[in-house]
């Protein structure tokens, strides 16, 4: 193991949030910070809390590393464990988790300097000077998404919870990013880092420039809109139809999002960018860090057949393509600048984060419910890729696009979202799963010719 402080490069995945990031004005980059509410139960004070903080950081490294560019390249230099962390205080009575993550995330709202100071922030919001939230706000290159997670369970489980997976993570020696960086850049690393490269050279060498990569460029036009499709019936459906089709949660509705590429792009060939979370392996898959990369996924959207047959084929390719998930950037970029003379650029994101969806779940029993809830949301980006589709986890499975008006405007938008609703039903109810007449309606939708 390393010592309590030192340097190092920084891990694939640090790397990728620093040059993603590189060319964003500095005033974007808290749209891509993290955050979570924690309840902080009756009692504790505002002291107690920061010691269940200050813990924390000296747990996980990412909590006290500072991400400086050298001459030799980006490097993470993490600090001795802090005597103290500052914490904010926020008054705001009667606040809710999602009150509270807000109002923390105002003074957030000013940009990290990773270099001189900690990315991240710890605010307690107050009701009648009593603490009940503590909202951790990150900058991703501290942490992606499950990061997050662990640190909210091990934060709650240090102020008291009773939640078993939080107590058995502290009871974890947990891995440190330092450690990461330097296993990726050892004999067995680098034979993986081979075999990533090695199939972006395939993909460079088969699909033609207009298809593959785009120009980093073409994500820079600032303007976006965005629509959310909140549906417990389309929850409940999918777990359906993944029974019916023998297809997982992921490859089901990763199929579909091919078919709206495919629709809004007008092109039968498309280039979707998965986020691969790199989390497949012990002990790397308990990290505090930024672990997510993005992994092309070529498909063609062509011929007949069922419906369950694309989807199959869907996610068998996107598990061969999260296997290549971890790779050097700086390496690949320079190999796409050599081979297609262009900056790397990703657009048509997916993303699934509805795990709480099983494939072999119960079925449901009584009514169906009615038909999902769409509305415009104001979106937090308002540039990066075209089209980014996130379905999240929850009881209505909020569906998440964000979209370039240009690629495809408002109304047609909230008709592609009534398309996923209703699909998914079909798709339950065994109602003609044919290929062909999914794709049809999904262009009806993408194009006006139907709407919602």
């Amino acid at each position: 193991m390393t010592p309590e402080a030192g340097e190092a490069p920084l891990t694939f995945g640090q790397l990728s949030v620093w040059r993603v990031m590189a060319d964003w004005p500095p005033e974007r980059w808290p749209e891509t910070y993290l955050s979570t509410a924690v309840p902080v139960p009756p009692g504790c004070s505002v002291e107690t809390v920061a010691a269940a903080c200050r813990w924390l950081c000296e747990r996980h490294e990412s909590l006290r590393t500072h991400f400086a560019a050298t001459s030799a390249g980006p490097v993470q230099i993490v600090r001795p464990g802090p005597g103290r962390v500052e914490i904010q205080v926020v008054e705001k009575p009667g606040a809710t988790a999602a009150e509270a993550e807000a109002a923390a995330r105002v003074p957030a709202a000013e940009c990290f300097s990773r270099a001189t100071e900690f990315a991240r922030r710890f605010t307690v919001v107050t009701s009648e000077g009593q603490p009940v939230y503590v909202v951790v706000v990150v900058d991703h290159i501290v942490a992606d998404g499950y990061g997050l997670r662990r640190l909210h369970r091990e934060l709650a489980a240090l102020l008291g919870d009773a939640d078993a997976e939080g107590r058995r993570l502290l009871d974890e020696d947990p891995p440190q990013p330092r450690d990461l960086a330097l296993t990726q850049r050892s004999p067995s690393g680098r034979v993986r880092h081979e075999a990533a490269l090695a199939r972006w050279q395939r993909l460079l060498d088969t699909l033609p420039p207009h298809l593959f990569p785009v120009p980093d460029q073409a994500g820079q036009t600032p303007g976006r809109i965005e629509a959310v499709l909140r549906s417990s019936g389309a929850r409940r459906a999918l777990g359906t139809a993944c029974r019916r089709l023998g297809v997982s949660p992921h490859g089901i509705l990763l199929a579909l999002t091919a078919l709206a590429t495919a629709a809004v792009t007008h092109s039968p060939h498309v280039v979707l960018t998965l986020q691969s979370s790199n989390r497949f392996t012990a002990p790397w898959n308990g990290v505090v860090s930024s672990m997510n990369q993005y992994v092309p996924l070529p498909l063609t959207i062509g011929g007949s057949g069922a419906f369950a047959t694309f989807a199959k084929d869907v996610q068998a390719a996107a598990l061969t393509a999260y296997r290549f998930g971890s790779y050097d950037l700086d390496t690949v970029a320079d190999l796409v600048r050599t081979e297609r003379g262009i900056t790397l650029g990703f657009d048509h994101f997916f993303n699934f984060m509805a795990h709480d969806v099983a494939q072999d779940s119960p079925a449901d029993s009584g009514p169906p419910p009615g038909p999902g809830h769409i509305e415009a949301t104001y979106p937090n980006r308002h540039i990066g890729p075209r089209l980014d589709v996130k379905i999240r986890g929850g009881p209505d499975m909020p569906v998440v696009v964000r979209a370039d008006p240009r690629l495809i405007p408002q109304p047609r938008l909230h008709a592609l979202l009534g398309w996923y609703d209703e699909e998914l039903r079909r798709l339950a109810d065994a109602a003609d799963a044919g290929l062909d007449a999914v794709r049809s309606r999904c262009a009806a939708a993408a194009d006006g010719s139907r709407t919602r």
